[in-house]
């Protein structure tokens, strides 16, 4: 016995009393009583006996905080349990006040909040600060259901169930989750209500926010501050910590100060995309903290690592809340994307001296590359080879296939390079191909090897230059860009988890205020077949013919000057008009420059006017007016930086011209008929208002009646034939309507209606106001309220008898969910909606 006592009592003083200190806690101090008497009743017994605690943590008021039962490092810590619940009541019994607990065997520490949880491991002892924080906390915490989320926060109804998920999580006595919310549907937004919500209700008083780069940290850093204008908030960065409420730092910088603070010292560790590195590399951190953790990431469930799982303990791989990007493109609350797949020549065929044309063959051989140099696979471009006329091809393609804006300038896009040296590339393609543009700092490269990154992404962000952002690694994940309508895959992909990242770039929903322009979806032009790696079949890309006002208005001008010649009229002063506008053009473009001995023809000598001559100079010379107003902008004149490309030595370097030769098309025919969407809805509307002439159904819908199924199905066995094979369906994919009916498309043809009817945007709206006036709804009432949803926009009028039959009787039994009043309240909502929508 006797040695067993002093085997306790060297684990004491050699490892319990040094960890002890480090927290804070000593003797002389007065923080710390060494084996305190207290009177413990026994079990059976109508006695009172007088046991030692082996320590006592002592609170600034003097009064005990905790109590600290120690065994020798041969021992269990966990076999203190019950004598160190014994001491806990004593002093309550004694003080009035229910302790902490710690069980230690100098190896090994559990914490055990006896109010609240069950014991833990933790990394060390908690501060005084620390428990007497969690001591206000057990004092003046409210139940989480009790408190309202903050509907201007986050006021979508997935947004509120994945708070719910994580505040009832909280209640139940779970301190650890993942959150895997598809890109652009709010993650941050949804943390920083969660965030809201704890703090009001007393749950959390200090938070850390992680992200993997600066610009995350920045970005999420103003989001906060945006919504809790009222929160202390502070960046964590050069080693130096903050007393701030809420805490923002990189995961590297957090490495760097983790061990100098308590284990104790945040009560919430929120971790932004939380994927497989976080596990490998930063684990230190959250085995570090004893924190409630969250984690947050937009990766699909497939891809999540498992040790991302297991480290918020999702061991059954599904997360606590999961909102994926197919639920949120349904739901209205993200914008899908179409691809076009598009490779040159030389990534298909490689590059083979001896199979090049002799025209090319002799170019090698000028710029002092031998033929037998030239031995390279497609998949060797930007490894093996390098060579400037691809990424000019690829230059021209993205100008020629991108979104763009009425002005005839690119929607704003990211290109991903493989590298900065390729990077560079493509901005020289930029700058020799598109002068006049990049006067207007039209492209920029945005990563980490350029100074002062972060303001020219703010540029790219907040302001109308740069709409081209070429990158490297930079831009791949987390940059919160809405206007984004352009992706260029210049690089091929191997991580599902970036590949998505990437894409999320995109998908957020954006509204143009100048111009109203709704983003519908947005564009990936993969010129590396990644979607093909991972087994995907996208949409394809659709034509967007988007026509600049001065195409428009030099086309006018054409007609106007054949309408006045056939009128007899005098045609000069809309020839001078026409010729000015050709005189604007930037003689330097790619585009212009092979049409040259035709505009000075045309600007010496006006043609004289015929049907041939006005199609000609509408179909070829009418599109270059795109570059016009461009060419009149004034704009200060930057010198452009000049690179030299530092190649190792195995790599060969040419120019040779290159060219896109394969890309992808919708189908819409029954034997693998194709066109652009444009074009094809080009060809339907000219046909169905042909037809109105002929079908009185047609006459009949455009002068607003409505017909009956039968009446319809005859419409749609008249449009389902050869040529154009109109269907329900391939309406849906040229207008990019999924959720329009045949009735919608032909009013919308035939009556010339703005826009087709959106039925989902107002059910989603008049569902999130519910959800905002119903700040108390639990996560499986709002789950439900999802489902009811759904069921809505698909049937209309809902029944109360229909809650209680599936779809819906498989989330639950209504009837445990709501209380009786309000279910009668979600009928009536419903129904009175489906009518309001209608």
């Amino acid at each position: 016995m006797a040695s067993a006592e002093r085997s306790e009592a060297s684990t004491r003083t050699e490892l319990i009393d040094a960890q002890l200190a480090r927290a804070g806690w000593s003797k002389s101090r007065r923080t710390l009583v060494e084996e305190m008497i207290l009177h413990v009743e026994q079990p059976d017994s109508a006695y009172r006996h007088g046991q030692f605690a082996d320590y006592v943590l002592l609170g600034s008021d003097g009064q005990p905080l905790a109590v600290v039962e120690a065994k020798r490092t041969s021992r269990d810590e966990l076999v203190g349990k019950r004598q160190a619940a014994d001491y806990a009541s004593a002093i309550k019994t004694r003080f009035g006040i229910n302790p902490f607990v710690f069980l230690t065997n100098g190896k090994e520490i559990q914490f055990w909040d006896l109010d609240r949880y069950p014991p833990r491991k933790i990394g060390g002892f908690y501060t005084r600060d620390d428990l007497e924080r969690l001591r206000h906390q057990q004092r003046h915490a409210q139940p989480l259901q009790d408190v309202a989320i903050n509907p201007s926060i986050a006021g979508r109804d997935y947004q509120n169930e994945a708070i719910r998920r994580v505040t009832e999580g909280i209640d139940a006595a779970k301190r650890r989750f993942l959150l895997v919310m598809a890109t652009g549907t709010g993650k941050t937004r949804t943390t920083i209500a969660l965030v809201d919500t704890l703090l009001r209700a007393r749950r959390a008083q200090r938070v850390l926010f992680l992200a993997d780069r600066r610009e995350l940290v920045r970005q999420a850093m103003s989001e906060f501050k945006s919504y809790l204008p009222n929160e202390s908030l502070a960046r964590i960065e050069n080693g130096e910590t903050s007393g701030a409420r809420i805490q923002f730092s990189t995961y590297p910088s957090m490495m760097r100060v983790y061990d100098r603070l308590s284990v104790g010292y945040y009560d919430l560790l929120i971790a932004d995309e939380s994927h497989r590195s976080i596990y490998q590399r930063y684990k230190a951190i959250f085995d570090h903290f004893d924190a409630i953790q969250l984690g947050l990431t937009a990766t699909p469930t497939d891809y999540i690592d498992h040790n991302t799982f297991e480290l918020f303990d999702c061991g059954d791989g599904a997360p606590s809340y999961y909102y994926s990007y197919e639920q949120a493109i349904e739901d209205g609350n993200l914008v899908n994307y179409r691809v076009l797949d598009a490779q040159t020549n030389f990534q298909l065929k490689g590059i083979q001296g001896d199979a090049l044309p002799e025209p090319l063959q002799q170019m090698a051989r000028d710029q002092g590359v031998e033929l037998d140099e030239l031995n390279f696979e497609g998949s060797d471009i930007e490894k093996g080879v390098v060579n400037q006329g691809t990424n000019d091809a690829m230059v021209r393609e993205f100008m020629g296939k991108s979104r763009k804006d009425i002005r005839g300038l690119p929607h704003k896009a990211i290109i991903f390079a493989v590298s900065h040296a390729h990077a560079k590339r493509f901005y020289e393609s930029f700058n020799r191909l598109y002068p006049e543009l990049q006067r207007q700092g039209m492209a920029e490269i945005i990563d980490s090897h350029m100074e002062r990154a972060d303001a020219t992404l703010d540029d790219f962000k907040y302001r109308s230059m740069p709409r081209v952002a070429i990158s490297v690694d930079m831009l791949d994940t987390g940059i919160d860009v809405p206007p984004i309508r352009n992706l260029v895959f210049a690089k091929p992909i191997f991580s599902k988890v970036k590949f998505w990242q990437m894409i999320g770039r995109g998908t957020r929903p954006y509204t143009d205020r100048t111009t109203g322009e709704v983003k519908q979806d947005f564009l990936i032009i993969d010129h590396w077949k990644n979607f093909a790696w991972f087994k995907l079949k996208p949409d394809g890309e659709v034509d967007h013919p988007s026509e600049p006002l001065p195409v428009r208005l030099f086309r006018l001008r054409l007609e106007k000057w054949h309408l006045l010649h056939a009128q007899r009229e005098n045609t000069q002063p809309v020839v001078d008009e026409l010729q000015t506008m050709l005189a604007a053009l930037p003689r330097q473009s790619i585009d212009v420059r092979p049409h040259w001995d035709e505009l000075d023809a045309l600007l010496q000598q006006w043609p004289a006017p015929s049907q041939a001559v006005q199609e000609h100079l509408g179909k070829t010379i009418a599109p270059l007016l795109r570059l016009a107003p461009l060419a009149t902008l004034q704009g200060t004149f930057a010198p452009l930086m000049r690179y030299r490309i530092a190649l190792p030595s195995t790599t060969v370097e040419i120019d040779l011209p290159d060219t896109i030769t394969q890309r992808c098309w919708i189908i819409y025919g029954p034997t693998g008929e194709g066109a652009f969407a444009a074009s094809y809805r080009e060809q339907v509307e000219a046909l169905v208002r042909r037809l109105a002439d002929q079908l009185s159904e047609l006459a009949r819908l455009k002068k607003g009646e409505i017909l009956s199924e039968g009446e319809l199905e005859r419409v749609s066995q008249t449009l389902n034939q050869a040529d154009l094979f109109v269907t329900e369906d391939t309406l849906r994919k040229a207008f990019e309507a999924p959720a329009a009916s045949l009735a919608d498309f032909l009013r919308h043809i035939l009556c010339q209606d703005a826009h087709l009817p959106n039925r989902e945007e107002r059910v989603n709206a008049a569902f999130d106001a519910f959800i905002a006036q119903h700040g108390y709804l639990r996560a499986n009432q709002l789950n439900f309220l999802r489902a009811v949803k759904a069921a809505v926009m698909r049937h209309g009028r809902i029944t109360r008898a229909a809650l209680s039959e599936p779809p819906l009787s498989r989330i639950g039994r209504v009837e445990a969910i709501f209380p009786a009043q309000d279910i009668e309240e979600l009928v009536d909502f419903a129904n009175r909606l489906d009518a309001e929508a209608a």
